[in-house]
């Protein structure tokens, strides 16, 4: 009895093999493999219809080739084993199928050209970005990114970067911190101008935007669509350059610096403009400007730096691999499969990025915990302190003062809701890791 039992899964894989495969859902792009991994067995890549790039192996990828929706999985099996190089079954086809490919949201539910199976949820990403708002369709930003690639041409590049040197050597020469102490004595006089400041780096984080944009086209990628969002505490303006991946690490440390490439773009123009006009405010905001470029560089959460660093190892995600290297760093334990995968020298600059983030997060949460019960209540008493002047200002018509008024309210308020938000984030996702664990 037992013998006959063993012997019907042939015949089941039999019934399997006249099965015809289902067809990937129609704009599923195979895109190859993943150039400048920093795996040992480098990943390729399938693009999906909603721009979510998916990572692969090798034999994923060939079944995800052979799904047409017309050959049987006997068919497909034969190709794969020949193409593959080992012998492999239609079961074991159809099981790679129906338990990886469908799950990654790529294969039509039923036989059909308009039937899909529903979109898998992305993962809550650790620090990523929140409450996302896409503002500028695709096919816009895909005018934008044409408009500005050509400032990607080598030659052009060249020149914008001596010009940019040149304008921060004149700058210093004319007595730039003397001029800045100025414009910051005048800000506090005439606080309007603070709008005015505040203005020129919204435009300038927009024109960053387009620089991330114009870097992927040029690359020969596709953009998505462009909007804000939350990150960590302050609004933000993001790209959806996710088609990059596509790229070479050339391309994309390209599309990475093309931000900070189109800042520097921006404060060429900030410096030509005050060499004519002289204005003290837009001297203050070039300096901010120049501060948040620097920042961009920081590669403990996920700015401009953090991406730059993620591709220069060939791992997309840093934070995924934070738990795995933590793991893998206990003594007596063994490395983690997913640590194992990548290249010795790109595990150790992981581990060594590990273990610099790590104290660097830890310092702003305990710091926050800290210092809340001594700061919260002089934040509070300076709430009250602008609500007065707001009303003072719209009694006596002083519209300016009244925008300055909330807007500094709103900066206050920001930092301490916005850390609020990432250590709620933070203890859901503990809260839910704990759970699935017990289950």
């Amino acid at each position: 009895m037992v013998a006959e039992g063993h012997r019907s899964e042939p015949a089941a894989d039999e019934d399997v093999a006249r099965l015809v495969v289902p067809a990937l859902v129609a704009g599923t792009e195979l895109i190859g493999r993943y150039q400048g991994s920093g795996h040992r067995e480098p990943p390729y890549l399938v693009r999906r219809v909603d721009g979510q790039v998916l990572q692969l192996s090798h034999l994923l990828y060939l079944v995800a080739g052979g799904l047409d929706g017309q050959r049987t999985y006997a068919q497909l099996a034969a190709g794969l084993s020949a193409e593959w190089g080992r012998e492999i079954t239609a079961g074991q086809v159809a099981y790679l199928v129906e338990n990886r490919l469908r799950r990654a949201g790529i294969l039509v539910a039923e036989p059909g050209p308009d039937q899909s199976a529903p979109l898998p949820k992305g993962r809550d990403r650790l620090l990523a970005l929140k409450f996302r708002v896409a503002l500028v369709p695709e096919h816009v930003v895909a005018i934008i990114a044409r408009i500005f690639q050509p400032l990607f041409w080598p030659p052009v590049v060249v020149l914008a970067l001596l010009a940019f040197v040149a304008a921060e050597i004149w700058l210093a020469v004319q007595g730039g911190v003397a001029q800045l102490l100025a414009g910051a004595r005048e800000l506090v006089d005439r606080p309007e101008q603070i709008l005015l400041v505040v203005g020129v780096l919204v435009l300038s984080g927009m024109f960053h935007e387009c620089g991330h944009v114009a870097a992927c086209r040029y690359g020969g990628a596709r953009p998505g669509a462009m909007g804000v969002g939350i990150y960590l505490v302050w609004p933000a303006m993001y790209s959806t350059v996710t088609d990059s991946y596509r790229l070479s690490r050339g391309g994309r440390l390209r599309t990475d610096l093309g931000g900070v490439y189109f800042n520097v773009l921006a404060m060429l123009v900030m410096i030509a403009v005050f060499a004519v006009t002289g204005l003290p405010w837009l001297l203050v905001s070039l300096v901010a400007w120049q501060v948040s470029t620097i920042w961009q560089f920081v590669p403990s959460i996920r700015l401009d730096g953090y991406y730059i660093l993620s591709d220069l190892v060939g791992v997309p995600d840093l934070f995924d691999r934070m738990g795995p290297v933590l793991r893998s760093m206990l003594p007596g334990r063994p490395p983690h499969p997913r640590v194992r995968e990548l290249k010795p020298w790109v595990r150790w600059v992981i581990t060594a990025w590990v273990v610099l983030v790590i104290p660097c997060l830890a310092y702003w949460l305990i710091g926050f915990l800290v210092l809340a019960p001594y700061v919260l209540p002089v934040v509070w008493q300076a709430l009250g302190t602008h609500w007065d002047g707001v009303g003072s200002a719209v009694g006596a018509g002083d519209a300016a003062a009244a925008v300055v008024g909330v807007l500094r309210m709103f900066l206050l308020v920001l930092p301490w809701a916005g850390i609020t938000l990432v250590l709620y984030n933070l203890a859901r996702g503990l809260t839910r890791r704990i759970r699935r664990s017990r289950a």
